[in-house]
């Protein structure tokens, strides 16, 4: 009953939800595409002079990494506070109604995790074709085969719109 009375809120209040949902996704998606980039065909391929860089590139990274990770998890609480206060309402009705807090504790948690579940998907996918853009960008950058003109010269007319050479 429960569940149901989850699935029955997300898709009342799918406007309250759209703002937790899309933050996930943009979330899941910026990690994805973040931490690909050091794996890309185009990173691999590189001389051993560029391959130090890459390294160096790598170990930042992981840095930044988790100074995203922790302005991300900021964010969602920020998301979970705002979904609460829209909703203080309808969870003081439940308690009206008798419901106890560890029922309304179990409704908030289903609801959560069937938001972060589709967010999930959402952001893997987008995530997904978004590497594939990043990979292109990176692999002209570099000036692989099928990726760019000669020392990016391509890749600045095209991105930058131009002239740098």
């Amino acid at each position: 009953m429960l569940c149901k009375l989850a699935f029955r809120n997300v898709a009342r209040s799918i406007r309250d939800f759209t703002v937790y949902f899309l933050t996930l996704a943009f979330g899941v998606c910026l990690f994805y595409v973040f931490n690909s980039i050091d794996a890309q065909q185009a990173m691999i391929a590189l001389s051993d002079s560029q391959k130090f860089y890459v390294a160096q590139m790598t170990e930042i990274m992981a840095y930044v990494s988790v100074f995203v990770a922790v302005v991300f998890g900021l964010l969602v609480v920020y998301a979970n506070r705002f979904l609460m206060k829209r909703r203080k309402r309808e969870l003081g009705m439940y308690l009206l109604l008798g419901m106890e807090r560890g029922g309304i504790s179990r409704i908030l948690i289903a609801e959560t995790f069937l938001i972060g579940l589709f967010a999930l998907a959402a952001g893997l996918t987008a995530g997904v074709f978004l590497s594939q853009i990043v990979s292109v960008f990176t692999a002209r950058l570099h000036s692989f085969p099928g990726g760019g003109g000669e020392n990016g010269a391509l890749l600045c007319r095209d991105f930058c719109r131009c002239d740098c050479v």
